[in-house]
């Protein structure tokens, strides 16, 4: 049994729901099939909220990979000489990862859509900042993003569409340390709504302050002028069904009859996250893709890369302001070493742990300590900590690639193969910006005593199935399409063709808006 639609959409995150925004824009009578493995997390739910803040587990953990479980119950695997992990890099479900996300929303800038031309490695973006930069604006105006537009960063025409959040007393103390060490302060841009009350719980916001895909969405979903916009959740899709340059629709399991179904669609936008983009591609084989779709040049899953996540922390003696972290988020930044100059080694972006000074209220009071007891602690020892990405640049022999067996949605398992070439200067290289950054912390007072690198992890990836002018060294092109194929175009992190320093989810998102304008255009 088959369906048909004017557009069949895998995935249901921020991309997949700003194609559709655009679509219906353009005709709110568009036929759309959104299809999403996973299921509708409860938002704004006041019994989810107080899971998070009494129990600390949150609505949507059973949907992160399993990637330390062994046996059948592993679904993710890490080759290659740097270890790559799984767990809590990504949201499955409803919404994509924007359910669990800070909301930090920052555009690349203008060196890094040219980073193989700049520095002999990674790849060049098929266009430049300029083209992407009217969707920029577009993009957080649809997200909600407050920032300040004096801050660093690339060249914007207007100012952002809501104020910046203020620095809190904590962090206003560090950007002072920041303009003593050659960091120019800035403010977080953050992807909310002003009715947020700051409840420190940004991880499950209560009040749906905090831009979601979902509720955004559903917004479209109500709306009675879009009465052929349709959603299915627990509704993995398995492969897209293709011949040699055209698509036909995908085949999906549909969860209300326990079968799988082929929907028919015009046009097919994967929007299904780095890694399932990927291995959508590569499991959808044929007589004429034997290797997957688009990947008759062994391009797909290759180049797959990230930034590296490292901080340093620091302990004060006392607290005597009785400071505290007041946001689950930082917003207090730094662009200063995301620079031409810093690229050739790796640019870096630099932020406020947003979980420090750490005084868990919530904690104290459920172990029954009295307001003089918790003002003791509040003013006992004060901790502070600097984090930073650093970019890395991708490399044909880092590569995603599928895992026998399926996962807990139906979705086959997944393996990285991620090595570093030079790994004892890229570390030198973490080393040294720990030390300056540990220099900012000691101006004030905190004494190190911790000092992290994190491995490589899913939040971020991108570039498995990179923008590019050919077919022999990426999969899609400047619009998104697959290379070879008519009417299929992938819409996730996975066509990033480099990973900057910063968060790609603004980037994404307009480059989803461009893309659902052009698709609207092209049908007229």
């Amino acid at each position: 049994m088959s369906e048909a639609y004017d557009y069949v959409i895998v995935g249901s995150g921020v991309a997949a729901t700003l194609v559709c925004d655009r679509l219906l824009e353009a005709d709110p009578l568009t036929s759309i099939l959104v299809l999403e493995a996973g299921e509708r997390i409860p938002a704004r739910d006041r019994r989810s909220w107080w899971d998070l803040v009494l129990a600390k587990r949150t609505p949507y953990l059973f949907t992160y990979d399993d990637d330390k479980a062994g046996g059948e119950s592993q679904e993710s695997y890490s080759l290659g000489n740097v270890p790559w992990t799984f767990k809590e890099s990504r949201v499955r479900a409803y919404g994509g990862s924007t359910m669990h996300w800070g909301g930090w929303s920052l555009r690349f800038k203008e060196e890094d859509f040219e980073c193989r031309s700049r520095t002999g490695r990674g790849a060049d973006w098929p266009f430049g900042y300029a083209t992407l930069e009217p969707w920029y604006e577009l993009a957080e105006q649809k997200l909600g993003v407050g920032g300040s537009a004096g801050d660093e960063g690339p060249r914007r025409r207007w100012s952002y569409p809501l104020p910046e959040y203020p620095w809190s007393a904590h962090e206003a103390e560090l950007a002072g340390a920041f303009e003593n060490h050659g960091l120019k302060p800035g403010h977080m841009p953050i992807a909310r709504f002003k009715r947020c009350m700051t409840t420190g719980t940004c991880k499950y916001c209560p009040i749906g302050a905090r831009y979601s895909a979902q509720d955004h969405m559903d917004a479209l979903l109500y709306n009675p002028a879009h009465a052929n916009f349709h959603l299915k959740t627990g509704a993995p899709v398995r492969r897209i069904v293709a011949n040699r340059n055209s698509v036909h629709g995908v085949e999906y399991l549909d969860a209300t009859i326990g079968d799988w179904r082929v929907a028919q669609g015009e046009k097919v936008v994967v929007c299904a996250g780095t890694y399932e983009s990927a291995k959508l591609l590569l499991a959808s084989v044929s007589p004429e893709w034997p290797t997957g779709l688009g990947n008759r040049y062994d391009q797909v899953g290759r180049h797959i890369v990230t930034h590296l996540l490292f901080s340093v922390e620091g302990t004060r003696k006392d607290n005597p302001q009785g400071w505290f972290q007041e946001y689950d988020f930082p917003t207090l930044m730094s662009r200063s070493w995301d620079t031409p100059e810093k690229q050739a080694d790796g640019k870096m972006f630099v932020f406020n742990n947003r979980a420090l000074p750490k005084i868990e209220f919530d904690r104290l009071m459920l172990q029954g300590k009295s307001r003089k007891e918790i003002d003791e602690i509040v003013k006992g020892p004060r901790r502070a900590g600097l984090s930073a990405f650093i970019e890395e640049f991708g490399d044909p022999q880092n590569r995603l690639s599928l895992a026998p067996g399926t996962g807990k949605f139906g979705l086959p398992k997944t393996r990285v193969s991620f090595s570093r070439r030079n790994p004892s200067r890229f570390m030198a290289t973490v080393t040294s910006a720990q030390a300056k950054l540990a220099e900012c912390l000691a101006s004030l007072g905190y004494e190190r005593n911790e000092t992290t690198k994190e491995n490589p992890r899913g939040d971020h990836a991108s570039g498995v199935c990179r923008m590019g002018h050919s077919q022999d060294s990426s999969v899609t092109d400047s619009n998104l399409a697959v290379h070879g194929i008519d009417n299929l175009f992938v819409c996730s992190n996975a066509v990033l063709p480099n990973a900057a320093a910063v968060n790609p989810t603004l980037t994404l998102g307009a480059l989803a808006l461009r893309l659902g304008s052009w698709l609207a255009e092209e049908v007229r």
